[in-house]
């Protein structure tokens, strides 16, 4: 395929884990999931941004991260689940099939990882919940349903369920060396397994990684570890022999960067970075800094601007219309297919507008 180059205008489709295995009987073949890709493969989207992390799990096979599977004697088994098991179980590896998939039909393809991610950390016993972090309390943040500080009820904003807030405390802390050891392992063996174009690091999905109040402090830690991260994709791509995007997906405003412990100017100065995409917590409600941005980062490091899951098209038709007028290099759709879950049928039409600005400026 083409590649779409690292300052070119992008139109990303990002897609979750599980969305291409829950609306099916299980068990799933290889082939029921390439309509899910053909449905992305149309009208303007360059990229698919696609997350492998099932909660803390993954759904592909790994020597080094935990892999989803139904829990024995369970019954209150998920399709998602067992689609994606089964799938393995047969010798298939689902994010392979994705991203091969994907790039058949044109599409430049990232990992998106979630770096922290704390789905049902109220119930240990969760399938999505790791050994890795039910064995090791010590290096949790806090415990679920701590009282959060107002950073973070800003950065969620009042539509999200207040059980997702109750998550946060139950994160790890990033400050743990294992803890960072552990994330780069597991982006290490993505990287060097997958001939993937790009790596995305997912901040803002779960936006948490240090003990409250000691976020500042840790600034040089998470500056620290995205160099590592960087060093380690340019080795994958000396090795291969073509270049391996790095990507971060981060908060709506910069100050909430730098109050999470998030270095963006830092990483940018150091050329740690070669896409920034801006990002709210699942909602559109004020429109995103861009100039802010813009003015802070290097002009050869594109920004990207998430767009996240709305029911009317009108709604994401007015939110492109302002973001490309405000200088955007690209959008992003985020939980986009999240339409199923109440019966509806996705807006598709919207991927034949939203992605071309010169269809909604003119």
């Amino acid at each position: 395929m083409q590649r779409v180059g690292q300052g070119a205008r992008r139109f990303i489709y990002n897609s979750d884990s599980n969305n291409m295995f829950l609306y099916d009987e299980r068990p799933m073949s290889p082939g029921d999931i390439e309509p899910y890709i053909d449905e992305i493969a149309q009208g303007d989207v360059t990229t698919l941004y696609y997350s492998p992390n099932f909660g803390m799990k993954v759904n592909y096979p790994s020597e080094v991260a935990e892999v989803i599977a139904p829990l024995p004697g369970d019954d209150t088994r998920r399709v998602d689940i067992d689609n994606v098991h089964h799938l393995i179980k047969q010798g298939h590896d689902p994010l392979a099939l994705i991203m091969h998939m994907a790039s058949e039909k044109g599409l430049e393809f990232f990992v998106s990882f979630r770096l922290n991610e704390v789905h049902c950390v109220e119930n240990p016993e969760s399938p999505i919940v790791s050994d890795f972090w039910r064995e090791h309390p010590e290096w949790h943040i806090g415990t679920p349903g701590d009282p959060l500080p107002d950073l973070y009820k800003e950065i969620m904003g009042p539509r999200v369920n207040p059980i997702v807030g109750s998550w946060l405390p139950g994160a790890l802390n990033f400050a743990v060396p294992q803890v960072r050891e552990q994330r780069l392992a597991e982006l290490r063996e993505l990287c060097e397994r997958y001939t993937m174009d790009g790596l995305d690091l997912d901040f803002q999905r779960f936006p948490v990684y240090f003990p409250f109040g000691s976020e500042i402090e840790n600034t040089g830690t998470m500056t620290s570890w995205v160099r590592e991260v960087r060093e380690m994709t340019r080795e994958t791509s000396a090795k291969r022999g073509r270049e391996l995007l790095l990507s971060a997906r981060v908060m709506a405003r910069p100050e909430q960067n730098i109050a999470l412990g998030l270095d963006l100017e830092a990483w940018a100065e150091q050329d740690l970075l070669d896409i920034v995409v801006v990002s709210h917590y699942l909602r559109n409600d004020f429109p995103l800094p861009i100039s802010e941005y813009r003015n802070m980062l290097p002009d050869d490091i594109p920004i990207y601007a998430s767009i996240e899951f709305e029911r009317d098209p009108d709604v994401y038709r007015d939110i492109a219309r302002r973001l490309w007028a405000d200088g955007v290099d690209g959008l992003m759709l985020f939980n986009f297919p999240a339409a199923r879950e109440g019966g509806r049928k996705p807006p598709f039409q919207l991927l034949n507008e939203l992605g071309d600005p010169r269809k909604l400026l003119s």
